[in-house]
């Protein structure tokens, strides 16, 4: 795989160097291209006025906002470009801001999944974050710049590789107060039995081998039956810098950290 960006993780006074890399195949997302039937030349859209009902070439174009139904607030390129310029393009880092139970995390946020890999100087810290985060059951929340823009995400540690999740802005998720579920009941035998089923379907670990996906298998059982034919021409990192010793770098964090947190950390560590 090839990494999409590079930066550096930081939490306290620790910097390690990463590479992100994506976590998706898509060449195992099934999609069809639309083809004309008479020549299966691939079909291709234009951008037409729908009240002159003609093709409008790109520099005629403008963004626009909707604010209210059938009313538009139109934004021009060099004010989309002042925002910008406003917020910054950050400093290529994964700034972790807090550390917390996986549990306390709506897997509904998540949005686009990466890979992080150690950069050159970052194999150790790297090892030791992802085998702290999967001893004490963390994940961290962290803020980094993407394509110029602001996100959060999620830091998983997985037994061999750090992932990062972007998240959705919790302003996207609806509220499921509106659903129309029933309200929680107290009848213990229907829950004891339900959950002496779950305790017989549970597994230690999700294996999603055992579940491929049977759409694209009868995909490709129909299109090893078919004839194959070709489109019409015509269509279609910054160097990381080493790590500080990392003892070192652990302990000030720690003397850094907030007094509540420190002791926290203090109880955990008695208790491993």
């Amino acid at each position: 795989m090839k990494s999409i960006w590079s930066g550096h993780i930081t939490f306290g006074l620790i910097s390690i160097p990463v590479g992100l890399y994506s976590a998706v195949e898509s060449s195992e997302h099934v999609s069809f291209r639309l083809l004309h039937r008479k020549d299966l030349a691939p079909i291709r859209y234009k951008k037409f006025c729908s009240v002159e009902d003609v093709e409008v070439p790109n520099k005629e174009i403008v963004k626009g906002f909707e604010v209210s139904k059938g009313k538009y607030s139109v934004v021009e390129k060099e004010e989309l470009e002042k925002v910008r310029e406003d917020i910054g393009e950050g400093d290529r880092s994964i700034e972790v801001l807090q550390f917390v139970d996986f549990a306390s995390l709506n897997p509904l946020s998540f949005e686009t999944p990466y890979y992080l890999a150690p950069q050159k100087g970052g194999e150790k810290a790297y090892s030791v974050l992802r085998d702290a985060l999967n001893e004490v059951h963390r994940i961290g929340i962290a803020r980094f710049y993407l394509r110029t823009r602001p996100s959060l995400a999620a830091l998983l540690p997985g037994q061999r590789a750090l992932s990062l999740e972007v998240l959705r802005p919790f302003e996207e998720l609806r509220d499921p107060s509106d659903l129309p579920v029933p309200s929680s009941t107290k009848k213990s035998a229907e829950v004891k039995m339900a959950r002496m089923l779950i305790d017989q379907m549970s597994q230690e670990e999700w294996d999603p081998t055992q579940h491929p996906n049977e759409y694209r298998k009868a995909l490709q059982k129909l299109l090893a039956s078919k004839r194959t034919f070709a489109l019409k021409k015509g269509e279609e990192p910054e160097e990381a810098g080493k790590v500080v010793d990392l003892m070192e770098a652990l302990r000030r964090s720690v003397k850094q950290a907030p007094r509540g947190a420190r002791k926290a950390a203090s109880r955990r560590a008695g208790a491993a």
